[in-house]
């Protein structure tokens, strides 16, 4: 199968925030709403004080017209992402499981729904320290690459993102020099058997040319 240049190159910001906004995230209304019908189903009724799992693009659009609070997934708050760097942080840690989009998450919170996070600024530093581990570990992944495979688990989307150009043509240099490793080691097979073939060959039919 043919591979896109848009699968080489990989995704803009805009464009996974855009896949992201589909995520479900949880909201306290603010007001009293009946079903609201959406392409994907029906979300709703709204009724303060209980919590309503709605679309991302829903939750920011009532936030922005005053209509709910969104609640913090568990994983954006600070006491988790403190202990979350601490766990990515040991010596030979796996990636930790996190939200396929939760970089976009993240960011779209952080600028449309700030004043419903708590201690939002260590947050956002412990995002950038959280990315900037994984990062490196990711690096560190690239430079272990084989002609078979990169196994690096938990990835999020933004991640793969990053680095989808860099395997890509890092992945398809190693196939090239694996497959020509290969033939060369195939024409050395080859010539040996040539070799032992002959000298078999005159082992047995020696006599025949001898005076």
């Amino acid at each position: 199968m043919a591979i896109t240049t848009r699968q080489t190159e990989g995704f803009t910001m805009p464009e996974l925030e855009y896949l992201a906004q589909n995520e479900s995230i949880m909201i306290v209304p603010l007001h009293r709403m009946e079903r609201i019908e959406l392409v994907r189903g029906t979300v709703g009724p709204f009724r303060p004080p209980q919590k309503t799992s709605v679309p991302l693009w829903l939750a920011i659009m009532l936030k922005r017209t005053n209509r709910c609070r969104i609640v913090a997934p568990k994983w954006l708050r600070y006491e988790h992402l403190r202990d979350l760097n601490k766990s990515e942080e040991q010596p030979d840690a796996m990636f930790t499981k996190l939200p396929t989009y939760y970089l976009e998450i993240a960011h779209m919170l952080l600028t449309f729904a700030e004043d419903d996070l708590v201690e939002s600024q260590g947050i956002r530093r412990l995002l950038q320290d959280l990315r900037e581990v994984r990062q490196s570990k990711t690096m560190e992944g690239l430079r272990m690459l084989n002609s078979l495979q990169l196994q690096m688990d938990n990835l999020s989307m933004a991640e793969i993102n990053e680095i989808r150009p860099l395997f890509g043509h890092s992945f398809d240099m190693l196939r090239q020099l694996d497959g020509l490793a290969q033939a060369t080691e195939t024409e050395q097979q080859q010539s040996q058997f040539a070799d032992q073939s002959y000298a078999e060959m005159d082992d047995a039919f020696g006599s025949r040319y001898v005076h």
